[in-house]
This record gives C-alpha cells, structure tokens and sequence, in this order.
C-alpha cells in the first residue's frame, strides 16, 4: 500500500510540474508572424494593423512581416509605413520567396529591421498608373515622385540605412539582389529561415519613435503564425484587378442581357455583381465616383422597377455607371512592379475580350429587336367578355376580355350589370369600347 501510494505522489507531482510548464509556456509572450502576399491593397493595411494591435495587446517582443508581393495600392503602402513608424513594437520586414517590388519595398524599407532570403528581389519603386483601356504609364510628376522618395528616405535615414539608394529605387528603378542588398545596406540581414532571422536578430538595438528598443527573446519563445482573417481575405481577392474587372464585366453583361430578353429581374444579379466587382476599387475610391456610382444604381434601379419599357432612364443610369468606374478605378493610382502588371493586363485582357465581344452581339441584337416593326398587332375587336363591373351607358369600368383585365367604356344606350356578356366595338388607346350583347353598338 505505501508503495502505491508513493507511485500515486510521483504521479501526481510529474502531472502538476507538466500542467505547469504549460502554463508558464503559454504566458511567454509568442512571436507575431503574419504574411503579407500577393497585390496590396485597403484589406492588406488592415490586416498588418490587426498584427500590431494583437503585439501590442499580448505584449509580444517582436512582429515579423513575410512579404512576398509585387506591390499595390500606393494608398495601402503609405498607409502601412505609417503603422509601422509609428509601432512601439519592433517589426522586422522579411522578404521571402521571390521579391518584394515597390510597395512592398516601402514596406521593408520602414520596417524596423529589414531582412531577406538569398535568392530574393527588392526594387522598382517608381509608381504606375493603369488607365481605364487597359494599358499603363510610369509616373513622372515630380509631386507625386517627391513624395514617395521622401518617405523612403525617412524610413532609411530613421533606421540608419543607405538612404541614397532611395532616390534610386524611385527615380532609377533600381532592382536588388538580397546579396547585394546587404553590400549596399540596404537591408540588415540575409537569413534563409525565420529561426535563423530571429537568432540574428536578438539582443540588436533597433529605434522606434519612443526611442531605442533592445529586442530581447525570452527562452523558449514560439513563432506564432497570424493568418489574414476570412472577411479581410475574401475583401482581399476581390481586390485583386483581375477578380475586380471580371466581376465587373460578367456584371454588365448580365444587366444588359436581362434588359435585351425582357426580364428585368434578373439584372438585380448583375447589380449584385458590380457590387463585390466595386470592392476591387479600395477604399481610396473619390467621393466623385462613389456619387455618381450610386445615382446610376438608382435610376437603372428606377427604370427597371417602376417604369415600362427601357428608356432615357436606364440608359442615363448605365452612363453614369460606366463614368463612375472610369474615374474611380482611372484615379487609383497602382504601385506595383511592371514585370507583374504587364502579366496581369495579359490576363485581364484574356478575360475580357471575349466578354465584351459577347456583349456587343447582346447589344447588337436588342437594338435590332428594338427597332424592328411588329409584324401581327392583336387586337381585341369582335370579342367577347363579361363585366367585372356595373357600367351605365357613357361610363367606364373594367371587363375581362380572353382572360386579360381592360379598362372599357360602355357606347351602348343600355346599361352593363356584373357579370353580363359584353362584346368589343372598338378601341381608345388603351381603352376598350364595348356594347352589351342585346344591345350592341357597331362604334369603332
């Protein structure tokens, strides 16, 4: 009994040291790890401010940012640099994989240690625009250039880099290996795993604007991988230029295929898609655009819902719809590498030429069917029906003519009772002229 009682004692004290490991694992503060990849953009910021906010709530020693991305939104880059001046938590910018272009250079340029996998690529800052057609220009106003090295050059100066390779990113396009990167000190380091960043990184003094940090680890630190939240990253592929424009184009193809079969509800679908497609616009979207965007929406709405026909209405609506696009995606300036632009406008072209051609046959046979004149014009005259109403002689009321409601005006010199049979004379416009069958009147 006193040896199972023993056995029970060392039990219970290996499970009580064990249960207490844990627990003093799980209150050392974990390392934040997110991945910032692909185009960047409103949802990507977002995304890196939940990051810093997570750091700074848990007190995490250190953010580290893979960046794999060929660049994005100017907007959303400004936008993140700016987050990461301002960070009391260290973050350290870590491109891995295959580059990270323009923004994606800003970013690691204002991190607070920037590093890179061999094998890497930073570089081409200099920001484009694409235009509504589909193509792009290189950006050359000094107003805007200025701006962008300026901010680079911040960065570099406030975290003791080569700051006069800014001006070359910006103006000269330069590109970077990761080798000659860390020559030019450019970047701080050059580390082929994230464990092997993190070594280096300890114990190095880094500045923030509430003054220098030292970056310590504590013993037995884990690296937490953050992955983007589902809301951010479904806003994030629609944010993508080719889902965007797809969206977009499938959208209008719908709206003017329900307008050319005559049945209006189904446009209700395609406005649902340019919705989403309207997501792929960022949030730096002029209030312009959204303006007139959203008077489009209405009158389209307004034709289709209450007004007959389709007419100066629906067509004024898909004029300001097209315009609103125009200016809103023409005035969202991109920053991103031209290398991965010029595929994506292959791609995006590949999409959309087909569509629009199927669109132009869709439109092409609507205003054919418009314009054609009817061949057979029924008309009610001869018939018979009954009345839905009392109508004295002169006075109008409804009837049922072959299963439709008319509005009918009685021409005969006798009354028409509920439900009496009554016979089609002639025709007002959209009113009918009927007799009672005793009493019937040939008026036309």
């Amino acid at each position: 009994m006193a040896t199972r009682m023993r056995l029970l004692a060392v039990l219970v004290l290996a499970l009580s040291l064990s249960a207490l490991t844990q627990v003093v694992q799980s209150q050392t503060p974990a390392i934040i790890v997110g991945r910032v990849e692909g185009v960047i953009d409103a949802s990507t910021a977002d995304y890196v401010a939940s990051l810093l906010n997570m750091a700074a709530k848990e007190g995490s020693p250190l953010v580290v940012l893979e960046l794999n991305t060929p660049g994005g939104s100017l907007d959303a880059a400004l936008r993140i640099a700016t987050l990461l001046r301002r960070s009391p938590t260290p973050v350290v910018g870590y491109v891995v994989d295959h580059w990270a272009m323009s923004a994606g250079t800003l970013i690691l340029m204002c991190s607070h240690v920037a590093a890179m996998q061999p094998g890497t690529l930073i570089g081409a800052v200099q920001p484009v625009i694409v235009s509504p057609e589909g193509g792009f220009r290189t950006v050359n106003e000094s107003k805007v250039l200025n701006s962008v090295y300026k901010e680079i050059e911040l960065c570099m100066n406030m975290h003791g880099r080569n700051a006069t390779l800014a001006r070359l990113f910006v103006y000269k396009n330069l590109v970077l290996t990761a080798s000659e990167a860390v020559k030019l000190h450019a970047v701080d380091f050059v580390a082929d795993s994230i464990y092997t960043l993190l070594a280096k990184v300890n114990g190095s003094t880094v500045k923030t604007v509430y003054g220098e940090r030292k970056i310590v680890l504590p013993e037995g630190y884990v690296a937490e991988y953050v992955p983007m939240p589902p809301g951010l990253r479904f806003a994030h592929i629609l944010s993508d230029p080719l889902v965007s424009s797809f969206l977009t184009s499938i959208a209008m193809l719908i709206i003017l295929l329900a307008l050319a079969s005559g049945h209006p509800h189904l446009a209700a679908l395609g406005i649902g898609l340019m919705l989403l497609g309207l997501l792929g616009l960022g949030s730096s979207v002029s209030l312009v655009a959204i303006a007139l965007l959203v008077i489009g929406f209405i009158m389209l709405l307004v034709e289709l819902l209450f007004i007959p026909g389709f007419g100066a209405v629906g067509f004024t609506g898909i004029a300001l719809i097209i315009i609103g696009l125009v200016v809103a995606f023409s005035a969202r300036p991109l920053y991103i590498a031209g290398e991965s632009l010029r595929a994506a406008l292959y791609a995006l072209l590949a999409v959309v030429t087909p569509l629009a051609g199927l669109m132009g046959v869709a439109v092409y046979k609507a205003v054919k069917i418009w314009r054609k004149p009817l061949v057979y014009q029924p008309t009610p005259v001869g018939k018979q029906g009954h009345a839905l109403d009392d109508i004295p002689p002169g006075g109008t009321g409804f009837v049922m003519v072959e299963g439709e409601y008319w509005e009918a005006r009685n021409v005969s010199n006798e009354p028409v009772r509920k439900g009496d049979k009554v016979v089609v004379v002639g025709k007002d416009g959209a009113v009918l002229l009927v007799s009672t069958l005793s009493g019937r009147a040939d008026t036309q």
